[in-house]
């Protein structure tokens, strides 16, 4: 059987493509195993690696000094067959409005926003939607601190976030 060197071509290009995939699910292994505070979840055929291990606490600081902060990185592999669309959704502790208008979040240090003034679903705050192909993977880099100018007594000290996806 003759096979075309187009198709030798695409098959070459899959194989490459497993193996970095394969790759990318052994280092989300290893990093679990790194750190502590890594968690780790499957959802909708999707694999969620949460790395915390970095965030300390929330700071009173300027936007340029915020996207130099070390932020949470939470990646996502879709091992499904077809392209998904997803919402990554910041859940705070608290609910206390007077804290919550004073953070400010960046995702993937493209934007920055105040925490109230993005869409609620779930209890929480859509930080990122985004759309990813079969086999791909992404890591998002989220930042969050409190405005310049924030009130010590409008800051929540013990105030964490869960995070959580929603396939669309």
């Amino acid at each position: 059987m003759v096979v075309s060197n187009q198709l030798k071509k695409q098959i070459v290009i899959e194989i490459l493509a497993l193996v970095f995939l394969i790759f990318v699910i052994i280092y989300a292994v290893f990093a679990i195993d790194k750190g502590s505070q890594n968690n780790i979840s499957s959802k909708d055929g999707m694999v969620l690696v949460l790395d915390n291990s970095k965030f300390t606490k929330l700071e009173i600081l300027s936007d340029g000094e915020g996207l130099n902060a070390l932020g949470t990185t939470y990646t996502i592999t879709n091992n499904n067959s077809e392209e998904i669309t997803y919402k990554v959704i910041l859940t705070p502790s608290i609910n206390d409005e007077k804290v919550l208008k004073n953070i400010r979040v960046s995702s993937d240090d493209v934007y920055i926003e105040d925490l109230v003034s993005l869409p609620k679903l779930d209890g929480g705050y859509v930080v990122s939607t985004n759309t990813l192909g079969a086999g791909y993977t992404k890591i998002h880099l989220f930042k969050y601190w409190y405005k310049l100018g924030t009130k010590e007594d409008n800051v929540g000290s013990d105030l964490t976030f869960s995070y959580s996806v929603v396939r669309e």
